[in-house]
Formats: C-alpha cells, structure tokens, sequence
C-alpha cells in the first residue's frame, strides 16, 4: 500500500519516466509532458507554494478546465500536505464565494481571465483569500497575482537553496492525512465539502485498477472536469499508477474530433455521451435504405450473439464468419470514427440504459458500468470484465462492503468512507451511523452473485395521488434512447399521472420538421407545433410498452432550450436539480395538470 497518492505517482515515473504522462493540442501542435518531467514540474510547484508562505494543512482551490497544469498543482499541494479544494469552473462567483468562505481557502489556482473576474468581483468578501495563482496570463494590475510560471521558477530557486524540502515533506504524510475538500455539487441546498484521505484513495485506485486490468500502453481521453472526482480518480490516477498516459481533450463541444485525434483505449464518460454516439449511428441508420437498415440491424444481432457466446468460448465457425462480415459492413466504421483503439469504454454518474449498452457490445466495445460518491472516495462497485449483467452497476471492489436495508436503501462500509462534511459533525452522523455504515440514499438490489442493481435516488421516487410508486430513472433512462430525446424530468409526484418535462434534440426535431414540411421560425415555435408535441408523445408511447399503466408518461412539457449549469438546473456533474427545475416550470406544470 502507498503512504499517499503521490508517492503512487513517483514510484510510476520511476518506472516509466520516458513515457508520455500527458498530452494536449494547442494551435494544433500536439504538446507531450513526459512522466520525468511532469515529476519536476510538481517538485519544483511543491519548492514554490512553499516559497510563496503556504504550508501543510493550507486549503489550495483550483479553477480550471482540463489541463496539466491542473494536475501538477493538484499533486504539488498533495505533496505539500496542504489540502485540494477542486471547484467546478462552470460555477458562479456566488456559489464559488460559498466554498472558498466555507473551507477557508488561503490560495487558488485560476484558468484564465474568465475564471480570475470570478474571483475579483467577491474578494472583499474572502477574508481569507491571500494568493490568486493563475495559468493564463491576465489583465490585471492586482498585486496579489502570481503566475504559474514565476511560481515554478521560485520553485526551482527554492530547490537550490533547500534541496532535501520535497523529498522530506513527502515523507512526513500521513495515509490518514485529509488532502483534498471535494464539494458536492448537491441537487437541493448548500454543497457539502467532503473530506477524503489519501488512505481512502489509493485502497480504491489499487482495487479499482484490478477490476480495470489497465496497462502502460493505455491512452485516456480526459475531458470530464477534473473537478469532479470521477476524472479525477477514474480518469487519471487508475491510469497513472498503471503507467498511462492522458490526452485532454481540447473543450467538451470537441469530443469527438478529439476521439479521432487522441485515439484512446479506454474512455471514462457519463452515459450521456454514449447515448448520443448510439442515437446518431441509429438515426443515420434510419434515414438510409431498406436494405442497408436490414443489414446493420442483423449485423447488431450477429455481434450481441458473438460476444455472448464468446464470453463461454462457445463460437462456432459460421458464426465467427458472419462477425466478420457484420464488422467489415458496419462496426469497423463506427470504431474507426471513435479513434480505432478502443479497448472498453467506462460509464458512470448515473445509469446507463440497456440498449445503449447492447449497442456498444454488439460493435465488441464492451462497457464497464460503476457506480460511486464523493463519500466514498469514488468508486464502489464495477462490472468484472466480460461479465455484464443488463440494468446492474457491477460487483462490490475489493474492501467495499455492500447491504441493502429492508426498505431498499444501499449502504457501504469500508476503509473507502470518507472522513466527514467539513464543518458539519451532525450531518455526518445523519449519513453514516453508529455501526460504520454510509447511507447512500440509492434504492437497489443485490442478486445471488452480489451484483448491484439500482433503481433511482430515494428523493427520485414519486408517489401519484393514487398511492403508486414510481421511479423516475428507469423510465427516464428508457425515453431518452429516441433520437429526439436530450434530456427529461419526470413529473408527477402527489399528481394523478406522470408526465415529463422534456429536452429535445433540436437538430433531430428540425430534420423531422422539414421532412414533414412544418415551419418553425425557432425553437419556440418548434416545441409549441401540435404536430411535434404529437410525434414526440407516440415516441414516449412506443418505448414506454414495457412499463405499468401508472408509469407511463401520459403529457410533456417540451422546452425550446437545453437546462443549464449557470441557471441552476443541472449540477457541474449534468443532472438535473429536479426541485429546481420543478420551480422554474411550475406555471407550466400546474397548467397541464389543469386540463384534466
């Protein structure tokens, strides 16, 4: 076991130091950080943050997108045992302002202009607050700014002059030491900042690793915000202890170009992404020939039925040859377009649906579905490779212990759990209680082979006027596998039926419109045509068959544009603040349940 994360990172560039760490394009030159070096620009980060007067059990906060310099000062405080703050950079000065006040920030590393005007606009009210790092270059005449440049060249100086500084404050960790406040971005009320342990998250890098089987050969698409700890950890410590090496991605808008460029072997998502990538492939399938659907919809057949009975070693010639066909015809394509390399793709954040899962496993991209929290230092379960089991989020990791209560809540133990809410000692005994087990507030299910199944979110279930419970994710999960489908809210809580408050792909709905020959000067008009509302609902009618007559969807609310971050509907993590979403439709709502 490793005394702390980064002494897992330098036993890695110990062993791998010529291999590329991290890669970036900028003015489409591709930029490599070889292991050694990215090693020395955390060593000489650590000698300045020292420099500069911060010390162990400083509060640091970083402010960025994706990029290494992001990663060098998240393992430079590590190793200067102060504490990571990671704040989401689609974040409002305001909430911003909660979490560096809360956490008492004495530093924070910004991206660029955008993100330092945050800062500027509360400093009056950062008591606190004594440096601004920033990775940019800024127009500013503030006094307080220091550049990560002039910060590693301080560093270096301070090398000189005390050479044995890192390599001693690297020994003085402790694995039980709380290195980083990580705040939940929450769907109801303040975030909570958990604080985690460098024991917490190298027993779950090592035990996630082992389910991952990754090798130094990998190459990890990076471009959720590392301010969330599933990139964090998922996307670049598991890779980092095996060897691997980074590829950020140039913006989210740019992920698929950036899958071609980077050709990744392993990728770790939200299922949002791989919905979209099979909603795209289907509706392209859609619009072609009688003939040219007929053969990718049994080439999707052939392939499920392969790598099933690969799993058992059970292909037979024939079918061996008609895989091949069905790949050259139609997978080889798609996998082209994703980079090539692909070995597994890893979902995660929230379900996954089923069709979207046999889609990436009929073209032999298998996905590795876990679930996780913040709580619990990340991951929990993970689908052992080759071993899916349709609607579950995998087996337990080892030294995570999973029960399910008799009301159906799931709890976890282990020396995962997190230390404690900062600041908030009775709101930490309300989660976990007096016999060491995590209240997850998911509803689920363990079979006979400990997979674990969830069903939504305890706060996720609606209860009709009727009595009926009705959980909202599955049949969230289910509607948005339609192509016009972005993203939806159920609704129907204390209400006669369900309906939904629905995103649609506008792109899709425009396609169809002008098939159609309907006129929609823009969104508005588009969402409020009779003949969309009809299509959209005989969507939902014909995907929802599988569903009891209480679940079904029987109104929509379709919106003219995408729920957002900056307005409060989504979490940094993309979903959806249902209480908030709720208030802002409420006149919308209460007018069609009216019409009854």
């Amino acid at each position: 076991m490793f005394q702390s994360v980064p002494h897992m990172l330098f036993q890695t560039i110990e062993h791998h130091g010529k291999k590329d760490a991290l890669r970036y394009r900028k003015n489409g030159q591709l930029i490599r950080y070889t292991y050694d070096h990215f090693g020395d620009q955390i060593r000489y980060l650590t000698h300045g943050l020292a420099s500069a007067g911060l010390k162990s059990g400083d509060k640091i906060a970083i402010l960025s997108n994706n990029r290494p310099e992001w990663t060098i000062s998240d393992f430079a405080t590590f190793a200067l045992r102060a504490i990571v703050v990671p704040i989401y950079q689609t974040l409002p000065a305001n909430q911003i302002r909660f979490i560096l006040n809360d956490c008492g920030a004495r530093a924070i590393f910004v991206e660029d202009q955008s993100q330092f005007d945050k800062i500027i606009s509360i400093k009056n009210e950062l008591p606190k607050l004594k440096f601004v790092f920033a990775f940019d270059d800024l127009e500013s005449d503030e006094q307080q700014v220091i550049y990560f440049d002039q910060l590693i060249l301080k560093g270096e100086k301070h090398r000189q002059v005390d050479p044995d500084f890192f390599d001693e404050t690297l020994d003085e960790i402790d694995p039980e030491d709380i290195c980083s406040i990580v705040y939940t971005s929450g769907t109801t009320g303040n975030p909570k900042g958990v604080m985690l342990h460098h024991k917490g998250f190298i027993t779950d890098i090592i035990n996630s690793e082992a389910r991952l089987n990754l090798f130094p050969e990998d190459v990890f698409l990076s471009f959720l915000p590392l301010s969330h700890l599933y990139e964090r950890l998922a996307g670049h410590w598991c890779p980092m202890y095996r060897g691997g090496t980074i590829h950020y991605a140039r913006s989210i808008d740019t992920v698929v170009e950036d899958i071609a460029d980077a050709k990744p072997t392993v990728m770790v998502s939200v299922p949002r992404l791989y919905e979209k990538i099979a909603n795209a492939v289907m509706a392209q399938v859609q619009q072609g020939s009688f003939l040219k659907k007929k053969i990718f919809y049994w080439a999707l057949r052939t392939g499920l039925e392969y790598h099933r009975k690969k799993i058992d070693k059970a292909v037979s010639p024939s079918l061996e040859r008609k895989y091949r066909l069905a790949d050259k015809l139609a997978f080889s394509k798609i996998k082209k377009k994703l980079g090539g390399n692909f070995r597994y793709p890893i979902a995660g954040g929230a379900p996954l649906s089923v069709e979207t899962l046999k889609f990436f496993e009929a073209i032999g991209l298998r996905i590795i579905e876990g679930y996780g929290m913040t709580e619990t230092h990340l991951i929990i379960t993970l689908t052992p490779f080759g071993k899916t089991k349709y609607g579950s989020c995998g087996k337990p990791i080892d030294g995570v212990q999973v029960k399910i209560t008799d009301d159906g809540e799931v709890l976890i133990k282990g020396e995962t759990l997190m230390a404690g809410y900062y600041n908030q000692p009775e709101l930490t005994k309300e989660v976990i209680d007096e016999d060491g087990w995590l209240h997850t507030g998911d509803i689920g299910h363990l079979d006979d082979e400990q997979f674990l199944f969830l069903t939504d979110r305890k706060k996720n279930i609606l209860v009709t006027s009727g009595g009926k419970n009705v959980a909202s994710a599955p049949i969230e999960n289910k509607l948005k596998t339609s192509p016009f489908i972005e993203d939806i809210c159920l609704i129907g809580d204390h209400r006669k039926f369900v309906s939904a408050i629905i995103v649609p792909v506008y792109d899709q709905l425009k396609k169809w419109a002008a098939e159609q020959g309907l006129r929609a000067s823009d969104n508005e008009a588009l969402v409020k045509h009779e003949a969309v509302r009809k299509m959209v609902l005989s969507e939902i009618e014909d995907l929802q068959s599988e569903f009891a007559r209480y679940e079904k969807v029987k109104k929509i609310i379709l919106l003219a544009e995408p729920l957002s971050i900056e307005r409060g509907e989504l979490t940094p993590s993309l979903k959806i603040k249902r209480n908030v979403v709720l208030k802002r439709y409420k006149e919308e709502i209460d007018a069609l349940y009216a019409e009854e």
